[in-house]
C-alpha cells in the first residue's frame, strides 16, 4: 500500500530541516492511523545517517531527530531508509507539489494522485516492485 503525504511549511532554515520536519509529520500521521509496519523514505543520506546514529546530530535538528527517534522506538516495525533522488523521483515531485499549495493544510493520499502516477510508475519499475505493494513515499 502506498501513502503519500505533502504539507507546505513556512520558511525553514534549510532543506534538511524541512525534510526532517516532514518525516516527523509522516511518522506521527501513520501512528495516528494505526499503521504498525511502515518504511519511510528520505533522499537525504545525512538525515538518514543522523537518525541511525551514524553521524552526529546537528544542534538545530536535535529536537526533531529526538522526536523521530522516539517515534521509531514506539513502533519497532517503523524504519527510515535512504533512497537517492535519482531512484525516488516521486518524493522529489511530492515536495515540489507541496510548494504550490496555497495554504499550510497537510494532504494525505492513499492512492497515487494523477500528478504523481507517471513518475511513481517509473520509480516502481526501477525497483522491480509490484504496483500493488509499492514502497511508501513521503517527502
Amino acid at each position: 500500500l502506498l501513502w503519500a503525504g505533502a504539507q507546505r511549511y513556512r520558511e525553514m532554515g534549510s532543506p534538511i530541516e524541512t525534510e526532517a520536519t516532514a518525516l516527523k509529520w509522516a511518522m506521527q500521521t501513520m501512528l495516528r492511523l494505526g499503521y504498525t509496519q511502515v518504511i519511510f523514505e528520505t533522499d537525504s543520506m545525512v538525515l538518514a545517517s543522523m537518525i541511525a546514529g551514524r553521524e552526529p546530530i546537528w544542534p538545530k535538528l536535535y529536537p526533531i531527530i529526538q522526536e523521530i527517534s522516539h517515534l521509531l522506538s514506539t513502533s519497532r516495525s517503523y524504519r527510515v531508509e535512504y533512497y537517492s533522488r535519482e531512484g525516488n523521483k516521486s518524493a522529489d515531485r511530492i515536495a515540489k507539489e507541496a510548494l504550490s499549495f496555497m495554504n499550510y493544510v497537510s494532504k494525505l493520499y492513499s492512492m497515487v494522485p494523477s500528478w504523481l502516477k507517471q513518475i511513481f510508475e517509473v520509480d516502481v519499475s526501477m525497483l522491480g516492485v509490484n504496483n500493488d505493494v509499492g514502497p511508501n513515499a513521503f517527502g
